[in-house]
């Protein structure tokens, strides 16, 4: 204690603790289940290997752990990549410190775990979680390790190169980083370019090392992580056709969408920032904070951590359409930044609070809003609460629950479905049945990683299969089992889902068909 005020050493983590313990019980509490892509990784962590179809390893590997150590429930799920958005806001605590101000610094963590960003995605398993942890020690290893001597700074170096190594890892994204690498070679002294560059060469080098498992597993799978990469940014997906054949009014409207997007995704942080940055205009904002001499102004470095990733976004945009979270990590850099405006503008905790209060609050409204209405006795449409985000996740747990007495004998039997989001929330709600999956596609092409690692062959199964699905079993499917029956089917209010056994003809019909020839 400090003048009766805690010091920010006990303030921040406090503060992280009880932001997490809130998220928790909001997760707990809201009574969704597990997104499509969580319960993807999660199916994928039960079989780790070093690349998947569409993404890199290091999330997969994180919720194995994460349900190691908690269960496989909700929130063993969910755990440790929720701890992963708040270390974010923790390492740009110790950053701001590293920098010559620990108030900017942590007006910085502040304001990046009120952003709607942390508030949402942070109740959430995706790879942004792990990405914007290891891009924050980039950023912090970076500073550190150019402001260093000797033994000490090559160290850093180090420990700069297996956060970058692990960010790939976490995303292709962090792949932008080498972007801000040569812009901070570029601003750096001249005389210090030399050591900076070698520095730079041996965090990129154990980035490479640590990267090698998961090339040379893509290799040996024929790329396909790199393949789904590029056709999603590069070739834009299957829906981007029309986007780009779409006139210059569209395009700018894909950029003002996305530009939007980054707002709403900074919330009040972006808000402050804008006006801070309005503020001083006319005012000399490129100046070293701290006595010391450092290689670049707190806000250069800073920025340079986001302005690449944001060009790129917008680029990606003007092409054909990027998603909104796809330039996530500049939050760490925008926040950071205006951490330092917030303290060179000596702007009030009381205001600083305001800023953040608002943004938490805003994030609890818009997670919370769905379940408002239950909470009050307001009347709701079943399975389909207004205002509600997570009504996609709504609705698996019972609809395949109430299935499970049917399907439980037909664990021997291979289960068929021809959609990935039912696949995946089938392995995930009936995991304890340990039901063997697979992939039906029509058409046979290979549209996501079950078409690629588990497809459905009939001829390899004539002893016939279950199907489930939304309504009957496609055409082709029912052609090939024409004896197939409903077993039953189950209605969540928001789901129907029906149970079928696929075979073939019984054998009295088979008989009286050949009597009959």
């Amino acid at each position: 204690m400090i003048g009766g005020k805690l010091r920010p050493a006990l303030a921040v983590p406090l503060a992280l603790a009880l932001l997490l313990a809130w998220r928790l019980w909001q997760v707990a509490h809201n009574g969704a289940g597990l997104h499509v892509d969580e319960a993807q990784y999660w199916y994928w962590s039960q079989a780790l290997e070093w690349g998947y179809f569409s993404k890199p390893p290091l999330l997969v590997g994180l919720i194995r752990l994460s349900t190691g150590l908690f269960g496989d429930g909700l929130l063993g799920v969910k755990a440790l990549a929720m701890v992963a958005w708040l270390l974010a806001s923790a390492v740009l605590w110790r950053l701001g410190k590293a920098m010559g101000s620990e108030r900017a610094g942590v007006a910085a963590a502040a304001l990046l775990a009120a952003t709607p960003a942390s508030g949402l995605l942070g109740l959430s398993v995706t790879t942004d979680s792990v990405l914007m942890l290891f891009w924050s020690l980039v950023m912090l290893g970076a500073w550190r390790a150019a402001h260093a001597e000797g033994a000490a700074a090559w160290c850093w170096w180090t420990l700069t190169g297996v956060a970058l190594g692990l960010a790939v890892l976490s995303k292709y994204t962090a792949g932008a980083l080498s972007l801000s690498a040569l812009w901070l070679l570029w601003r750096c002294p001249p005389a210090r370019r030399g050591r900076l560059l070698a520095g730079l060469a041996l965090a990129g080098g154990i980035a490479a090392l640590l990267l090698l498992p998961h090339l040379f597993w893509n290799m040996h799978n024929g790329w396909p992580t790199l393949h789904h990469t590029l056709d999603i940014t590069v070739h834009g997906g299957a829906a981007s056709a029309t986007d780009r054949a779409a006139g210059l009014g569209h395009k700018l409207g894909s950029a003002l969408e996305f530009g939007l997007g980054q707002l709403l995704l900074l919330g009040p942080a972006g808000l402050a920032m804008l006006a801070l940055a309005w503020k001083r205009r006319r005012q000399p904002i490129d100046q070293p904070a701290a006595g010391n001499p450092t290689l670049w102004a707190a806000l250069s470095y800073a920025w340079a951590f986001a302005w690449p990733l944001l060009a790129l976004g917008l680029l990606q945009a003007l092409r054909a359409k990027a998603q909104v979270n796809w330039a996530l990590p500049a939050l760490l850099g925008v926040c950071l930044a205006a951490g330092w405006l917030t303290w060179r503008s000596k702007i009030s905790c009381k205001t600083l609070a305001t800023w953040v209060l608002a943004g938490l609050a805003l994030s609890a409204a818009i997670a919370l809003g769905g379940d408002l209405r239950r909470w009050i006795g307001a009347p709701v449409a079943a399975g389909k609460p207004a205002w509600d985000i997570w009504s996609r996740m709504r609705g698996w747990h019972e609809a395949l629950g109430a299935l499970r007495p049917v399907l439980a004998p037909q664990r021997d039997l291979p289960w068929v479905l021809d959609d990935r989001t039912l696949l995946v929330q089938t392995g995930y709600e009936l995991r304890a049945l340990q039901p063997t999956l697979r992939s039906w596609s029509a058409d046979g092409q290979v549209r996501h990683h079950f078409d690629w690692k588990q497809p459905f062959r009939p001829d390899r199964n004539p002893q016939g299969a279950i199907f489930l699905g939304q309504g009957e079993p496609p055409a082709g499917l029912l052609a090939r089992y024409p004896g197939s029956r409903l077993l039953a089917q189950s209605d969540s209010g928001r789901l129907h889902l029906q149970a079928w056994l696929l075979q073939g003809r019984p054998a009295a019909q088979a008989g009286r068909e050949a009597i009959s020839r």
